[in-house]
Protein backbone atom coordinates (compact mmCIF):
# COMPACT_ATOMS: atom_id res chain seq x y z
CA UNK A 1 0.00 0.00 0.00
CA UNK A 2 1.06 3.39 -0.90
CA UNK A 3 -0.09 6.67 0.81
CA UNK A 4 0.81 9.68 -0.88
CA UNK A 5 -0.75 13.58 -1.91
CA UNK A 6 -3.56 13.34 -4.53
CA UNK A 7 -2.36 14.12 -7.82
CA UNK A 8 -3.96 16.56 -10.32
CA UNK A 9 -6.42 14.84 -12.34
CA UNK A 10 -7.71 12.60 -9.95
CA UNK A 11 -10.24 14.30 -8.47
CA UNK A 12 -13.11 12.37 -9.95
CA UNK A 13 -11.39 9.41 -9.31
CA UNK A 14 -12.02 10.35 -5.81
CA UNK A 15 -15.42 11.60 -6.14
CA UNK A 16 -16.28 8.20 -7.44
CA UNK A 17 -14.83 6.48 -4.60
CA UNK A 18 -16.39 8.88 -2.00
CA UNK A 19 -19.97 8.26 -3.78
CA UNK A 20 -19.59 4.92 -3.96
CA UNK A 21 -18.16 3.79 -0.48
CA UNK A 22 -19.93 6.23 1.27
CA UNK A 23 -23.55 5.22 0.03
CA UNK A 24 -22.74 1.11 0.05
CA UNK A 25 -21.98 1.89 3.96
CA UNK A 26 -25.49 3.55 4.25
CA UNK A 27 -27.37 1.12 2.30
CA UNK A 28 -25.87 -2.31 3.74
CA UNK A 29 -26.43 -0.63 7.15
CA UNK A 30 -29.46 1.71 7.44
CA UNK A 31 -30.90 1.28 3.90
CA UNK A 32 -30.94 4.37 2.59
CA UNK A 33 -28.21 6.54 0.31
CA UNK A 34 -26.57 9.69 1.47
CA UNK A 35 -25.45 10.92 -1.92
CA UNK A 36 -28.63 10.37 -3.78
CA UNK A 37 -27.11 12.06 -6.94
CA UNK A 38 -24.63 11.19 -9.45
CA UNK A 39 -20.78 10.76 -8.51
CA UNK A 40 -19.95 13.76 -10.23
CA UNK A 41 -22.00 15.44 -6.95
CA UNK A 42 -19.32 14.36 -5.17
CA UNK A 43 -16.87 16.49 -6.73
CA UNK A 44 -17.81 19.20 -4.28
CA UNK A 45 -15.29 17.71 -1.70
CA UNK A 46 -11.76 17.57 -3.36
CA UNK A 47 -12.51 20.69 -5.03
CA UNK A 48 -13.40 22.80 -1.68
CA UNK A 49 -10.72 20.85 0.29
CA UNK A 50 -7.82 21.82 -2.54
CA UNK A 51 -9.23 25.60 -2.89
CA UNK A 52 -8.67 25.56 0.90
CA UNK A 53 -5.57 23.74 1.30
CA UNK A 54 -4.24 22.37 -1.71
CA UNK A 55 -1.92 18.94 -1.26
CA UNK A 56 -4.39 18.25 1.73
CA UNK A 57 -6.14 15.42 0.71
CA UNK A 58 -4.40 11.92 0.56
CA UNK A 59 -4.91 8.64 -0.91
CA UNK A 60 -4.06 4.59 -0.59
CA UNK A 61 -2.98 3.10 -3.42
CA UNK A 62 -2.82 -0.39 -3.88
CA UNK A 63 -2.10 -2.46 -6.69
CA UNK A 64 -2.18 0.81 -8.90
CA UNK A 65 -5.53 1.02 -7.99
CA UNK A 66 -6.99 4.05 -5.64
CA UNK A 67 -8.55 2.30 -2.44
CA UNK A 68 -8.95 4.95 -0.10
CA UNK A 69 -8.65 8.89 0.65
CA UNK A 70 -9.33 11.39 2.58
CA UNK A 71 -8.98 14.96 3.50
CA UNK A 72 -7.35 16.76 6.25
CA UNK A 73 -7.35 20.79 6.76
CA UNK A 74 -4.60 22.24 8.67
CA UNK A 75 -5.54 25.47 10.50
CA UNK A 76 -4.32 27.98 13.38
CA UNK A 77 -5.35 26.28 16.31
CA UNK A 78 -6.08 22.27 14.94
CA UNK A 79 -5.86 20.14 12.31
CA UNK A 80 -9.48 18.94 11.06
CA UNK A 81 -9.90 15.60 9.12
CA UNK A 82 -12.62 15.52 6.85
CA UNK A 83 -14.31 12.29 4.96
CA UNK A 84 -12.38 9.67 4.62
CA UNK A 85 -13.82 6.68 2.84
CA UNK A 86 -12.16 3.14 1.66
CA UNK A 87 -13.18 1.09 -1.16
CA UNK A 88 -14.82 -2.21 -0.31
CA UNK A 89 -13.07 -3.88 -2.59
CA UNK A 90 -9.72 -3.38 -0.17
CA UNK A 91 -11.69 -4.41 2.99
CA UNK A 92 -9.70 -5.61 5.48
CA UNK A 93 -6.20 -4.44 4.38
CA UNK A 94 -5.93 -1.63 6.77
CA UNK A 95 -6.41 1.19 4.49
CA UNK A 96 -8.80 3.62 7.09
CA UNK A 97 -6.02 3.02 9.31
CA UNK A 98 -2.66 3.63 6.95
CA UNK A 99 -4.77 7.11 5.87
CA UNK A 100 -5.47 8.29 9.36
CA UNK A 101 -1.88 7.56 10.99
CA UNK A 102 -0.32 10.05 7.66
CA UNK A 103 -2.92 12.61 8.87
CA UNK A 104 -1.83 12.12 12.58
CA UNK A 105 1.84 12.37 11.24
CA UNK A 106 1.33 15.31 9.51
CA UNK A 107 -0.83 17.28 12.26
CA UNK A 108 2.77 17.61 14.64
CA UNK A 109 1.72 18.38 17.79
CA UNK A 110 -1.56 20.25 16.93
CA UNK A 111 -4.75 18.77 17.83
CA UNK A 112 -7.10 16.67 15.60
CA UNK A 113 -10.56 17.33 15.26
CA UNK A 114 -13.44 14.71 13.84
CA UNK A 115 -17.24 14.22 13.58
CA UNK A 116 -17.86 11.00 12.71
CA UNK A 117 -21.18 9.16 12.38
CA UNK A 118 -22.33 7.65 15.92
CA UNK A 119 -23.69 4.70 13.86
CA UNK A 120 -20.53 3.34 12.49
CA UNK A 121 -18.97 1.80 15.14
CA UNK A 122 -16.23 0.35 12.48
CA UNK A 123 -15.29 3.96 12.42
CA UNK A 124 -15.69 5.01 15.90
CA UNK A 125 -13.38 1.89 16.85
CA UNK A 126 -10.30 3.37 14.55
CA UNK A 127 -10.23 6.72 15.63
CA UNK A 128 -10.73 5.90 20.00
CA UNK A 129 -8.27 3.10 18.59
CA UNK A 130 -6.07 5.89 17.60
CA UNK A 131 -6.51 7.81 20.28
CA UNK A 132 -9.63 10.28 19.96
CA UNK A 133 -12.17 11.19 22.73
CA UNK A 134 -15.83 11.82 21.78
CA UNK A 135 -16.69 15.47 23.35
CA UNK A 136 -19.72 16.02 21.87
CA UNK A 137 -23.16 14.28 20.40
CA UNK A 138 -24.79 16.01 17.72
CA UNK A 139 -28.14 15.72 16.09
CA UNK A 140 -28.31 15.36 12.66
CA UNK A 141 -31.89 17.41 12.03
CA UNK A 142 -33.26 17.55 8.68
CA UNK A 143 -35.10 20.97 8.40
CA UNK A 144 -38.79 21.66 6.25
CA UNK A 145 -37.99 22.56 2.79
CA UNK A 146 -40.29 25.44 2.74
CA UNK A 147 -38.48 27.46 5.69
CA UNK A 148 -39.12 27.00 9.81
CA UNK A 149 -41.58 29.83 9.94
CA UNK A 150 -41.27 33.34 11.27
CA UNK A 151 -38.11 34.47 12.74
CA UNK A 152 -37.57 35.53 16.46
CA UNK A 153 -37.20 38.95 17.58
CA UNK A 154 -33.62 39.57 18.62
CA UNK A 155 -32.15 42.97 19.69
CA UNK A 156 -29.41 43.88 17.37
CA UNK A 157 -29.02 43.08 13.78
CA UNK A 158 -29.09 39.92 11.65
CA UNK A 159 -27.66 40.37 8.06
CA UNK A 160 -25.21 39.04 5.59
CA UNK A 161 -21.46 38.53 6.80
CA UNK A 162 -18.83 40.44 4.75
CA UNK A 163 -15.14 40.81 4.28
CA UNK A 164 -14.70 43.30 7.04
CA UNK A 165 -16.08 40.67 9.61
CA UNK A 166 -14.16 37.73 9.37
CA UNK A 167 -11.73 38.82 11.84
CA UNK A 168 -15.07 39.34 14.35
CA UNK A 169 -15.73 36.10 13.13
CA UNK A 170 -12.78 34.04 13.96
CA UNK A 171 -12.82 35.73 17.55
CA UNK A 172 -15.81 35.09 18.54
CA UNK A 173 -15.33 30.86 17.50
CA UNK A 174 -11.84 31.39 19.14
CA UNK A 175 -13.53 32.50 22.41
CA UNK A 176 -16.63 30.22 22.54
CA UNK A 177 -14.59 27.23 21.61
CA UNK A 178 -10.91 27.44 21.57
CA UNK A 179 -10.47 27.55 17.82
CA UNK A 180 -9.77 29.65 15.12
CA UNK A 181 -10.25 29.02 11.80
CA UNK A 182 -9.88 32.96 10.01
CA UNK A 183 -8.99 31.34 6.37
CA UNK A 184 -12.28 29.42 6.82
CA UNK A 185 -14.73 32.28 7.48
CA UNK A 186 -12.79 34.68 4.23
CA UNK A 187 -13.54 31.45 1.91
CA UNK A 188 -17.10 31.46 3.08
CA UNK A 189 -17.96 34.94 2.72
CA UNK A 190 -15.33 35.13 -1.02
CA UNK A 191 -17.82 32.65 -1.63
CA UNK A 192 -15.64 32.14 -5.21
CA UNK A 193 -18.25 28.96 -6.11
CA UNK A 194 -21.11 30.06 -6.10
CA UNK A 195 -22.38 28.14 -3.19
CA UNK A 196 -21.88 29.71 0.06
CA UNK A 197 -24.12 32.04 2.58
CA UNK A 198 -23.22 33.42 5.64
CA UNK A 199 -24.69 35.56 8.16
CA UNK A 200 -23.68 36.96 11.03
CA UNK A 201 -25.60 38.63 14.14
CA UNK A 202 -25.04 42.01 15.64
CA UNK A 203 -25.72 42.60 19.55
CA UNK A 204 -26.93 46.46 20.47
CA UNK A 205 -23.70 47.71 20.66
CA UNK A 206 -22.42 46.75 17.45
CA UNK A 207 -20.35 43.56 18.24
CA UNK A 208 -20.64 39.87 16.35
CA UNK A 209 -22.47 37.45 18.48
CA UNK A 210 -22.83 34.88 16.30
CA UNK A 211 -22.93 33.46 12.56
CA UNK A 212 -23.76 30.97 10.67
CA UNK A 213 -22.24 29.47 7.00
CA UNK A 214 -24.25 27.13 5.00
CA UNK A 215 -23.59 25.28 2.10
CA UNK A 216 -25.94 24.78 -0.98
CA UNK A 217 -25.04 21.92 -3.23
CA UNK A 218 -26.24 18.30 -4.74
CA UNK A 219 -23.35 16.92 -2.90
CA UNK A 220 -23.88 18.78 0.38
CA UNK A 221 -26.64 20.38 1.54
CA UNK A 222 -26.22 21.58 5.25
CA UNK A 223 -26.44 24.58 7.56
CA UNK A 224 -22.86 25.28 9.31
CA UNK A 225 -20.57 25.45 10.45
CA UNK A 226 -21.19 28.30 13.33
CA UNK A 227 -21.13 29.53 16.35
CA UNK A 228 -23.43 31.53 18.62
CA UNK A 229 -23.38 33.28 22.28
CA UNK A 230 -26.52 31.63 23.02
CA UNK A 231 -29.71 29.68 21.94
CA UNK A 232 -31.66 32.37 20.88
CA UNK A 233 -28.97 34.32 18.42
CA UNK A 234 -28.73 30.27 17.25
CA UNK A 235 -32.09 29.64 16.25
CA UNK A 236 -32.36 33.25 14.85
CA UNK A 237 -29.27 31.99 12.08
CA UNK A 238 -30.86 29.02 11.51
CA UNK A 239 -34.20 30.55 10.87
CA UNK A 240 -32.96 33.41 8.60
CA UNK A 241 -30.47 30.41 6.68
CA UNK A 242 -33.86 28.27 6.13
CA UNK A 243 -35.84 31.08 4.65
CA UNK A 244 -33.35 31.50 1.66
CA UNK A 245 -33.75 29.48 -1.58
CA UNK A 246 -31.70 26.57 -2.04
CA UNK A 247 -31.85 23.72 -4.47
CA UNK A 248 -32.98 21.18 -1.46
CA UNK A 249 -33.70 20.59 2.27
CA UNK A 250 -30.65 21.41 4.50
CA UNK A 251 -28.90 19.44 7.11
CA UNK A 252 -28.24 20.73 10.48
CA UNK A 253 -26.10 19.26 13.19
CA UNK A 254 -27.67 20.77 16.86
CA UNK A 255 -25.62 19.88 20.03
CA UNK A 256 -27.91 17.52 21.48
CA UNK A 257 -27.32 19.26 24.92
CA UNK A 258 -28.95 22.90 23.43
CA UNK A 259 -32.10 21.23 24.59
CA UNK A 260 -34.15 24.58 24.19
CA UNK A 261 -32.99 25.13 20.14
CA UNK A 262 -33.76 21.06 19.78
CA UNK A 263 -36.94 21.41 20.90
CA UNK A 264 -37.81 24.66 18.71
CA UNK A 265 -36.62 23.13 15.78
CA UNK A 266 -38.76 20.11 16.89
CA UNK A 267 -41.73 22.49 17.23
CA UNK A 268 -40.73 24.13 13.46
CA UNK A 269 -40.90 20.74 11.88
CA UNK A 270 -37.26 19.14 11.82
CA UNK A 271 -36.44 15.70 12.30
CA UNK A 272 -33.59 13.61 13.32
CA UNK A 273 -32.04 11.46 10.54
CA UNK A 274 -28.80 10.28 11.95
CA UNK A 275 -26.12 11.12 15.50
CA UNK A 276 -22.46 12.25 15.08
CA UNK A 277 -20.23 12.46 17.36
CA UNK A 278 -17.51 15.39 17.70
CA UNK A 279 -14.01 13.66 18.40
CA UNK A 280 -10.72 14.95 19.30
CA UNK A 281 -7.04 13.54 19.92
CA UNK A 282 -5.03 16.24 22.01
CA UNK A 283 -6.24 19.16 23.80
CA UNK A 284 -9.54 20.87 24.05
CA UNK A 285 -11.89 22.69 25.43
CA UNK A 286 -15.37 22.67 26.98
CA UNK A 287 -16.75 25.17 24.51
CA UNK A 288 -19.40 28.07 25.06
CA UNK A 289 -22.80 29.04 23.82
CA UNK A 290 -24.18 26.94 20.72
CA UNK A 291 -21.78 25.20 17.81
CA UNK A 292 -22.51 23.79 14.64
CA UNK A 293 -20.36 21.97 12.96
CA UNK A 294 -20.86 20.77 9.13
CA UNK A 295 -18.71 18.00 7.04
CA UNK A 296 -17.43 20.83 4.38
CA UNK A 297 -14.81 21.97 5.39
CA UNK A 298 -14.65 19.67 8.49
CA UNK A 299 -14.91 21.69 11.65
CA UNK A 300 -14.75 19.45 14.33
Amino acid sequence: MTIRTMVGGEADAVARLIHRSTNAWYQRRLGKVVFAGGAEDCRVFPQVYEALDPGCCLVAEIDGKLAGSCFYHPRETHVALGIMNADAEHAGKGVAGALLSAVIERAGGLPLRLVSSAMNLDSYSLYTRAGFTPVAVYQDMAMPADGAGPEPVLAGALRPAVAADVGAMADLEHGLTGIRREKDCGFFICNAAGIWRTWVHEDESGEVDGWLAAVDHPGCRMLGPGVAVDEATALALVVRQLSLPRGGPPIVLVPAAAGGLVAELYRRGARNVELHLAQVRGAWQAPRGVVFPTFLPESG
